[in-house]
């Protein structure tokens, strides 16, 4: 039975967000089942940026967390792997060390950790490499942080088990499935090599418009519950982002039980989310028509170069090789990118915008006229 509880929350406050967490896994016994076990936390830390920016899962968050499952005598290890971002200097800007320091629990750097692997025979690939921890924990706890994508639509439950897999592996998949379809595909390979046992959604303040980390920071209030990842995705997609079709659908499965405290569906529904623009058109149509107009009807990541600070981040992240320094500049090759906005996602500096052809402008405005017409 696949359970999803709903619960507000309106600011990051630890105690406020401990007695809601608390209440939502009342309801679902789980502490009855987590006791003097191993357990693995999995926050969003995809990169080094600040908690205000609302692109990693907030410390004040997995610091309530981490306090809920200390009490029952278990061994808590937080552990992740960021894109290529230096593992020290992405959990001290995100504030995730200090939380951990104070509570004297491991940090595990997931990008660093002996590895495993599994077989996956599609799209030219023979195995995917994940972290072993995933093996060695008892209990794995998902800690999403609620955001748009710009290549998935949305990250949240299963992408954020995406982080199992060690830095730059992560984007040489891209490679192997440029289509985000076929990536998806990939995305949920690698969730159900070890599911997680709980996902709890930090959805208090997260990202819309081209997320991950290029999006508007927006505030949901909402905290997020549920033993099954696919019915939490399931439910943002249909309720919040309003998505009655998508790829994901596939993977997920509806919520058997919904149960809402402090909130509603109808207030959830009234929500404003503004969507990536990208994924959009992946989104309405299938793969085959996407690959025969996308010559005329595409996007691609432009860099601005006032906005450039020659890090060199999308240059050591991309899995074509296609952006190249000349003199203090970085350029794309347009030939060879896939598209898969690993440079995008992971520009310190919102550097990377989305550069659109004609054709697909006038989509978006078509989609705009037919949705207030249909209204």
């Amino acid at each position: 039975m696949s359970r999803l509880i709903i619960s507000k929350c309106e600011e990051y406050q630890w105690k406020k967000i401990y007695d809601i967490i608390s209440d939502q896994l009342n309801v679902l016994n789980i502490f009855d089942k987590v006791k003097n076990k191993k357990v693995l936390l999995k926050p969003n830390l995809l990169g080094a940026h600040t908690p205000q920016q609302a692109v990693t899962t907030h410390p004040e968050f997995l610091y309530a967390v981490i306090k809920l499952f200390k009490e029952k005598n278990n061994e808590i290890i937080v552990g992740d792997s960021p894109s290529i971002t230096n593992f020290d200097e992405v959990v001290a800007k995100t504030g995730i060390k200090k939380v951990c320091d104070e509570e004297k629990v491991r940090l595990v750097n997931l990008s660093t950790y002996p590895v495993t692997e599994f077989k996956f025979t599609k799209f030219g690939c023979k195995k995917l490499i994940v972290s072993r921890i995933i093996t060695e924990v008892d209990f794995v706890i998902n800690l999403p942080k609620l955001k748009t994508h710009s290549l998935t639509i949305l990250t949240c439950g299963i992408k954020n088990m995406y982080g199992i897999v060690p830095a730059m592996t992560k984007s040489l998949y891209h490679k192997y499935a440029p289509h985000p379809q076929d990536f998806i595909e990939i995305l949920y390979a690698v969730y159900s090599y070890r599911p997680p046992d709980l996902t709890i959604v930090d959805g208090i303040i997260g990202m819309d418009g081209e997320g991950p980390t290029g999006g508007n920071v927006k505030k949901f209030g909402l905290i997020l519950t549920s033993e099954d990842a696919t019915t939490v995705d399931y439910f943002i997609l249909k309720n919040l982002f309003g998505l009655s079709t998508s790829s994901l659908y596939r993977y997920l499965n509806k919520p058997s039980e919904i149960i809402f405290l402090g909130t509603s569906e109808e207030e959830i529904k009234s929500i404003k989310v503004i969507l990536p623009q990208t994924s959009l058109f992946i989104n309405y149509f299938p793969k085959i028509v996407v690959d025969v107009i996308k010559p005329l009807v595409w996007f691609r990541p432009k860099i601005v170069q006032k906005l450039c600070k020659q890090c060199g981040k999308c240059y050591q992240i991309c899995p074509q090789k296609t952006i190249k320094k000349v003199g203090n500049r970085y350029f794309i090759n347009y030939d060879n990118c896939i598209t898969c906005f690993c440079c995008s996602e992971t520009c310190p500096y919102k550097a990377i915008k989305i550069e659109k052809s004609l054709l697909y402008k006038i989509f978006l405005i078509l989609r705009k006229v037919l949705k207030f017409l249909t209204k």
